[in-house]
């Protein structure tokens, strides 16, 4: 019969331990690095590109407050720019308390 050696179970014991912690530090290093490229991503999708949409729906909301135009021909109504109506108003109003035109 060959002789037999008995196992090195410490030995088993630490390199199996080993193992485990690397195990763990590769799998949090990977979740640290999945997540930090989904935020870099979402940034790039979601925050950095320019709203095109909402950058027209603003600039026509701008335009209709400074321009006239034609609310409807028929009916004879018009649009004027903001500042203009808060003039008429204010001498409008002006006039109807008895106060001098501004």
């Amino acid at each position: 019969m060959a002789p037999h050696e008995d196992v090195n179970t410490p030995l088993l014991a630490l390199i199996g331990l080993l193992g485990s912690i690397l195990v763990f530090a590769v799998i949090v290093l990977l979740t640290i690095l999945y997540y930090g490229a989904e935020a870099r991503q979402e940034y790039v999708k979601n925050v950095s590109q320019p709203y095109a949409e909402l950058d027209n729906l603003l600039a026509s909301q701008r335009a209709k407050l400074v321009e006239y135009r034609w609310l409807d021909q028929k009916s004879k109504s018009v649009a004027i720019p903001i500042d203009r109506a808060m003039q008429l108003v204010v001498a409008e109003l002006s006039q109807a308390n008895g106060r001098d035109k501004l």
